[in-house]
C-alpha cells in the first residue's frame, strides 16, 4: 500500500513520479509526532507549592560538560569557590566524552565533603531538598538501547515535577511523569554531599 502527497508546492505530483510513503515510512512519520508532542512543559503552575533552594549556583554547561558544571553548582553552594573548568581539568574524561559518576563523588570526597551515591526515589529527593540539600542526579535522555546520560541538579519541586539546574537552563521545570522517565532510565543515581 502506498499513499501520494498531492497538491503540495514543494512536492513532486502523481504524475511526475510522485512521492510514495510506505508503511514502515507513515509509522516513522507518526512516531515522531506522537515523541514531539511527549516533551515536557517548560512551564508550571505557580500556584502550587513550591520548594525552592534559591541560592544554588548555577554555571551553563559546555559541550559534555553537565558533570562539572552540575558539581560546580553545589561545592560553590556549600562554600567552595571552583569552577567548572577547574573540575574538568581533574575528571573529565575525553574517552568517555563526558565525567564519569564515581569521579563527581571521589572528587568531592577529595574536597572534605562527605558524598554518597545512592538509588534515589522521589520521596527521597523532597526531603533533601526540603532540608536544603540540592543533590545532583543522573538521568538518561537517550531513546531505547541508546544511552544519552546527563547530570543535572535538582533545586526545588511541587506537586507537578522538579526543579532542576541542567545544561544551559537554570530553575528548568520537569513534570513528574517525564521526570521519573528519565531517571528510572538511569537507575534514579543519585549524589548527596555535604558539608563535614
Amino acid at each position: 500500500m502506498a499513499i501520494f502527497l498531492q497538491d503540495h508546492p514543494f512536492l513532486p505530483s502523481p504524475r511526475e513520479g510522485g512521492l510514495q510513503l510506505d508503511r514502515l515510512s507513515l509509522c516513522l512519520l507518526f512516531l515522531m509526532i506522537i515523541l514531539l508532542s511527549c516533551a515536557p512543559a517548560a512551564f508550571y503552575n505557580k500556584d502550587a507549592e513550591t520548594v525552592i533552594i534559591e541560592k544554588v549556583p548555577f554555571f551553563p554547561q559546555e559541550k559534555y560538560q553537565c558533570g562539572p558544571a552540575s558539581l560546580a553548582g553545589v561545592l560553590n553552594f556549600w562554600g567552595q569557590k571552583i569552577s567548572p573548568e577547574d573540575i574538568a581539568q581533574e575528571i573529565f574524561s575525553p574517552t568517555a566524552k563526558g565525567t564519569l559518576n564515581w569521579d563527581l563523588l571521589f572528587y568531592a570526597q577529595k574536597r572534605g565533603l562527605q558524598a554518597q551515591q545512592y538509588r534515589g526515589s522521589l520521596e527521597d529527593l523532597k526531603k533533601n531538598i526540603s532540608a536544603g540539600i540540592p543533590l545532583i542526579l543522573q538521568v538518561d535522555y537517550g531513546f531505547l538501547i541508546y544511552e544519552q546520560n546527563h547530570f543535572l541538579v535538582a533545586i526545588g519541586y511541587n506537586s507537578q515535577g522538579i526543579i532542576v539546574n541542567s545544561g544551559i537552563e537554570k530553575g528548568k521545570f520537569i513534570p513528574n511523569s517525564s521526570f521519573l522517565r528519565i531517571w528510572a532510565k538511569a537507575n534514579y543515581w543519585t549524589l548527596r554531599i555535604t558539608p563535614p
